[in-house]
């Protein structure tokens, strides 16, 4: 028998990798075998052997160390071998600090770096964009970049792809991959209940313009190989997010391994080691209020004097921005594109026969949400892109949106996209908003919302679709705040408040106003008005005004006439409105001033009032931070269905025909402005741009114009009072815009610079999403 000695020693290196297996096999004798395990104070390492005389073959593996064959050594007596090794292996690595380089640190052996994704100042896990432009030529009409499987241009490549890398690590002395070494890439959901992670991430095998997709939507497999030679040194990789967080990937985030085969640690098809890196798709953020206007966008419609309007007041604004006229009429028909398994198709929304036709389509804010994306740039620096949420609609803008918009500057992204959600009015963008940043204190400590919260009316009548919600709320940056507006036909938040920008500076989560549609206040106006000017008239045109060259008022139209022009006197008496409500043939639809007037204060302010409560228990939100405006609305349709003692009004009188039922309750209606609806404004950069209310006319004529609107001088007035040199230019939209259940907001849309959150909260890190959240 001979003691042989086998020493072996690592090389000095940070390397995760500490264990070796020595096999000692010869045709004679039984096979002999040893672990060893190497420590940074214990490189070398030794193990004897009693074994007999003879020939004998060496062997040592472990992973991430070059293997060592040593054939036929003959034994005749105590003898060491001693052994330097050589460690090689790949490693996977990712913009993990978020500074735009790839860090090439070596990540933790089968463990996800990080292991959770954080944010704040020193927050890890890369962030990929959600390239949803359209930057490059190689893509169809209707296609974002990332619809297709290339890097799309130098512009994709420079700005839409982060990167990812995979490095050859070597310590020690020189060393051959061997032959049969092989690494496999792969890409799981960091959830395990998500869908698959290669529908919502794609890999490119380089940076390239046109390089190709090697995981991803259009790749079955979840795993591929990787060819070694092709990796050589290091190879790095592109990565671009296919959506940003949603339906099925609510976490917005995914795992990307790295598998090292080698055969002689642990067989052909096992890895002997492998480095996960965990990633998280850029986020999507509505814009607010206090974000500056770039751009307008309003229907190139044939009403040229609202156009005409609504630029001047654009360019008047202290840092003007251009208008651009979207032209759904002539927007050739396109296609829009959904991922059905690994495929992209053509998708028609549920009860749709086919694409929207080229028409006229007014409502820009309905067919979208204004947003945008951001995400540290390769190199250094932040890419920011605007990106518009499509709302789930499906009418003649989208074409427009899909030709026209969709381009390098402008993304566009559709939660609803291949979805059985049924279309309806309350998926409009009218019915998303967002508040400016606010604070919600509790009785320990408080909730800081530095890029404010969404608002929506989500309840029985009027609903936002299921996919839609699931995208706000998995964004997890604006925590949606849910109101109830079943009492509006239409079904839009944007019809009973919004917010404009306050003076504040001690305060940077009050520098708003919330603006609230009040019946009560314009009665109110009313009242206080009805002896001194009880013939000025409502709902129409002044003498020698726009759109009026007569020396007469001009009636307007409403539901059920031509002319409903009326005085305070009979607003305020018990005749008979000229205006109907949308009911059941052979029902009774005539109803009174007082009617009127008695649901509107009693009825209508109530429901209104219970949304601002809601706002109320979900931010820090106070009577003196609300300004009451004033609308008057109208009944328009009735709801099927038996009311109960709470959905009256009064529990003393009979349901009155529904008008002492509650708005948006059983028998009760749904309901419009009659009056200009002036909560539904464009909120400007110094400029507050408010559909004329056609309230009482005052005719005076010591004044400019020869008079004045009681409900118009009224909110002027109380914008005044803020003290944020708001300029309020009222624009008349009543034929275009307010006969069809919309105004101005209705009507436009914006994109917005980005909110400096280091001026409004006095520190660098809120100036970007992952360092302004916590944890």
């Amino acid at each position: 028998m001979a003691n042989y000695t086998v020493q072996l020693t690592a090389p000095d290196g940070n390397y995760p990798f500490n264990r070796v297996r020595i096999s000692l096999t010869s045709a004679d004798h039984p096979q002999q075998a040893r672990e060893l395990t190497f420590t940074p104070q214990a490189r070398t390492k030794t193990h004897t052997f009693a074994i007999a005389n003879g020939t004998w073959d060496l062997k040592v593996t472990g992973a991430g160390f070059a293997p060592i064959n040593e054939a036929n050594i003959n034994v005749a007596g105590n003898a060491t071998n001693a052994k330097n090794l050589s460690v090689i292996f790949y490693s996977l690595h990712s913009d993990r600090n978020r500074d735009g380089t790839v860090d090439i640190a070596i990540g933790r052996q089968g463990h996800r770096t990080p292991e959770n994704i954080r944010f704040g100042p020193n927050g890890t896990g890369a962030i990929i964009p959600v390239n949803c432009n359209q930057d490059g030529g190689n893509t169809g009409a209707g296609y974002t970049d990332n619809q297709d499987n290339h890097v799309n241009g130098d512009n994709d490549l420079d700005s839409g792809i982060a990167h990812l890398k995979i490095i050859q690590q070597s310590f020690g002395p020189p060393a051959i991959v061997p032959p049969g070494w092989a690494l496999r890439l792969r890409i799981s959901p960091a959830v395990a209940d998500e869908a698959a992670a290669n529908r919502h991430f794609r890999i490119f095998d380089g940076i390239a313009n046109n390089s190709v997709e090697v995981l991803g939507p259009e790749t079955v497999a979840t795993e591929i190989p990787q060819d070694i030679a092709t990796v050589g040194a290091e190879q790095t990789y592109g990565i671009e997010a296919v959506r940003f967080a949603g339906q099925g990937f609510e976490s917005g985030r995914a795992i990307i391994s790295l598998l090292g085969i080698q055969p002689e640690v642990s067989g052909p098809d096992i890895p002997a080691y492998f480095f996960i890196e965990h990633v998280i798709a850029a986020r999507w953020i509505a814009n607010h209020h206090q974000q500056t206007v770039t751009r307008i966008y309003v229907e190139h419609s044939n009403d040229d004097d609202f156009l005409q309007s609504l630029a001047a007041a654009a360019a008047a604004e202290n840092t003007p921005y251009p208008l651009t006229a979207a032209t759904p009429a002539i927007a050739p028909q396109t296609n829009v594109p959904y991922l059905n398994g690994n495929a992209w198709n053509n998708f028609t929304a549920a009860g749709k026969p086919g694409l929207p036709t080229a028409a006229s389509d007014q409502w820009l804010r309905d067919t979208m949400v204004s947003g945008y994306s951001s995400w540290p740039g390769n190199g250094g620096g932040i890419e920011r892109q605007d990106v518009f949420m499509k709302a789930h609609r499906w009418h003649h803008l989208q074409n427009w949106v899909y030709q026209t918009l969709l381009n390098h500057d402008i993304g566009v992204f559709y939660p609803a996209v291949g979805t059985a959600d049924a279309i309806n009015d309350g998926n409009s963008g009218g019915n998303i908003s967002v508040t400016p940043p606010v604070r919600k204190s509790h009785l320990i400590g408080t909730t800081d919302y530095r890029f404010g919260r969404i608002y929506y009316g989500h309840h029985r009548e009027s609903t936002l679709d299921n996919s839609s919600r699931q995208f706000l709320a998995a964004q997890n940056m604006q925590a949606p705040i849910v109101l109830n507006v079943d009492w509006l036909r239409v079904g839009h938040v944007d019809e009973m408040m919004t917010f404009v920008k306050a003076n504040n500076p001690g305060n940077p989560y009050k520098r708003w106003k919330l603006l609230v549609a009040s019946p009560a206040t314009a009665y109110q106006i009313m009242r206080d008005n009805q002896v001194a000017h009880g013939n000025a008239t409502l709902l129409a045109r002044p003498p020698h005004s726009p759109g009026n060259a007569t020396a007469n008022f001009a009636g307007l139209p409403a539901p059920g006439t031509a002319d409903a022009s009326a005085t305070i006197t009979d607003f305020l008496g018990n005749g008979v409105v000229p205006m109907y409500w949308g009911i059941p043939v052979m029902e009774a639809n005539a109803y009174s001033y007082q009617q009127l007037r008695t649901w509107n204060i009693d009825g209508v302010e109530k429901v209104i009032t219970d949304n601002v409560d809601k706002m109320k228990s979900a931010f820090d939100l106070s009577n003196a931070d609300i300004i009451k405006v004033p609308v008057i609305f109208i009944p328009e349709t009735r709801i099927d269905g038996a009311f109960g003692l709470t959905d009256k009004i009064s529990i003393w009188t009979s349901a009155d025909g529904g008008f002492n039922i509650y708005p948006g309750r059983n028998s009760g209606f749904r309901c419009s402005a009659l009056t200009g609806d002036m909560p539904n404004l464009f909120s400007g950069n110094d400029h507050l741009f408010i559909p004329k209310p056609f309230g009482p006319w005052v005719v005076d004529n010591t004044v400019a114009n020869n008079g004045y609107d009681l409900f118009e001088r009224d909110l002027e007035q109380k914008i005044v009072a803020i003290g944020n040199g708001l300029a309020c230019d009222f624009i008349d939209d009543w034929d275009y815009y307010h006969a069809h259940h919309g105004e101005i907001h209705c009507g436009t849309n914006e994109t917005r610079a980005p909110f400096n959150g280091q001026v409004a909260f006095g520190n660098a890190r809120f100036n970007n999403w992952w360092t302004a959240l916590d944890g």
